[in-house]
């Protein structure tokens, strides 16, 4: 099946009609980015932001299912129990509707202990029609923790190749960004403290950025004192402003103890950004270029393993911006995948 093949099923009159597609969460850029243009997207304005999505309410299962052939699980089941995704897939095995899920997170990067996800996750593996994931490692992890193949989607790029911007790389510059200070953000102030260090070793300077919701937090006081360091207060940025910061960078700091991908990565590596990122999850699965530290739940970090890679991160020159066919080939691999898996489990349901 090409790109540009139309996803049909058997219409009871006869009539076939294209796949109708719900995705959960409806809307995000990633979700948007890689269904196939060949599909009906239903129930797109259902969410707006981080709210979670009713479709995966067991009640509601009923009342949507009847203009969907293929559920599409991405990510924001965050909030759901073991309990509530069984009873989510009860109604929807009753219906015969499968269901396709991409694993993002085999880590909850919101969630404390692990305990929860990894319930979840054993449930939706398991009922899943099709199991896809981004990078060779987290296959591997699916297929060791659940004896699941899954079929690797690399992450495409989602820069709008429409929009131009004259913002040039600030040589040196290394940025960390602690957002609202993410549950798998652990120790902020070290962070910043190691960051600052090794971005003056190689004669560069570290600017770090917080919402204004967290600056009262216990955990950043004191990050002012901080030597050499620019500590920038704003709200969250939108797509644009994100891009320009990231096209400023010369390396950006990924600060997690734990996780498992990094849209924030794949963004970086489009616009031309060196990433450090820790040696939890699988961050260097998506990109073979990025720079490793030492940072996992089991150990902690590793001051030291830090401090060098933010100086060898300044130390080298500024890396180019990925080549643009090859990322929009890849954006389109995405797409075709897609609607091949969307095909196979659409075309299996109907013969049943």
């Amino acid at each position: 099946m090409t790109a540009s093949s139309t996803l049909s099923l058997p219409h009871p009159g006869g009539v076939p009609h294209p796949v109708r597609l719900l995705s959960v969460p409806a809307r995000h850029p990633y979700v948007d980015a890689v269904r196939p243009p060949t599909v009906t997207r239903v129930g797109a304005g259902r969410t707006v932001g981080w709210e979670p999505d009713p479709a995966l309410d067991p009640a509601t299962v009923a009342g949507w299912v009847r203009d969907a052939d293929v559920v599409h699980v991405h990510f924001g089941y965050d909030h759901l129990t073991p309990v509530t995704v069984r009873a989510w897939l009860r109604a929807l095995r009753s219906t015969g509707v499968p269901f396709v899920l991409t694993v993002h997170d085999l880590r909850n990067p919101h969630h404390q202990d692990r305990g929860r996800h990894d319930a979840v996750l054993v449930e939706l593996v398991r009922a899943a029609a099709a199991v896809l994931t981004l990078t060779p490692g987290a296959a591997a992890e699916l297929r060791s923790r659940h004896g699941r193949d899954a079929r690797v989607v690399r992450h495409p790029t989602l820069v709008d190749p429409q929009r131009t911007d004259d913002v040039g790389t600030e040589p040196g510059l290394v940025t960390l960004h602690l957002k609202s200070l993410r549950t798998n953000l652990v120790e902020p102030l070290r962070l910043v403290r190691d960051s600052a260090l090794g971005a003056s070793l190689s004669g560069g300077r570290l600017r770090v950025d917080v919402h204004p919701d967290v600056v009262a937090d216990p955990r950043l006081a004191g990050l002012d004192a901080v030597a050499g360091v620019e500590v920038v207060v704003h709200e969250r940025y939108d797509d644009l402003e994100l891009e320009r910061y990231l096209r400023r960078s010369h390396a950006t700091v990924i600060p997690h103890r734990w996780g498992t991908h990094s849209g924030w990565l794949e963004l970086a590596r489009d616009l031309g950004t060196t990433v450090v990122a820790p040696s939890c999850g699988h961050y260097t699965g998506q990109w073979d270029a990025v720079v490793t530290y030492s940072h996992d739940e089991r150990r902690g970090l590793d001051d030291v393993s830090l401090i060098s890679a933010v100086a060898r991160a300044v130390s080298e020159p500024v890396p180019l911006p990925a080549e643009r066919g090859m990322r929009l080939r890849d954006l389109e691999d995405a797409r075709r995948t897609h609607a091949e898996v969307y095909a196979h489990v659409s075309a299996h349901r109907a013969v049943q």
